[in-house]
């Protein structure tokens, strides 16, 4: 794959996932810290920051769209910052899953999981191609 494709996919997927995380805010809030019965304060907290951190993914989402243009080589290393960007969010994502209640969707972490290693692997293949 591409730098271009792959910087592609991971926007795209960052920006649906923000534009869900900040639609179901609330929602998410309510089942994911279900087992602490949270009150209506402290969904209307969560709920704040689920929508808060929706704009992140967005965010990011709408930087590595405008990087998809680079020369190959500057974009590899686009692609290697997003993946540890990934490496960060998808481990603290698996972190809370072993180590609290909080229940993240394993499919979602999975995805994540397996483009943070594609990106490395393409970002690598750019990085030597050009050397």
């Amino acid at each position: 794959m591409t730098t271009k494709n792959m910087l592609t996919v991971i926007a795209t997927l960052l920006g649906l996932q923000g534009i869900g995380i900040f639609v179901g805010a609330e929602t998410i809030t309510n089942q994911a810290f279900a087992v602490w019965a949270p009150d209506a304060t402290g969904v209307k907290i969560g709920t704040m920051l689920h929508q808060a951190m929706g704009t992140l993914c967005l965010m990011v989402a709408v930087i590595l769209m405008a990087a998809r243009n680079l020369r190959p080589m500057d974009g590899a290393k686009i692609l290697n910052a997003a993946a540890i960007g990934l490496v960060i969010t998808t481990g603290h994502g698996f972190y809370n899953m072993l180590t609290t209640e909080v229940e993240p969707p394993l499919p979602l972490l999975i995805l994540m999981s397996i483009l943070t290693v594609v990106a490395f692997v393409t970002a690598s293949k750019a990085k030597n191609a050009d050397a």
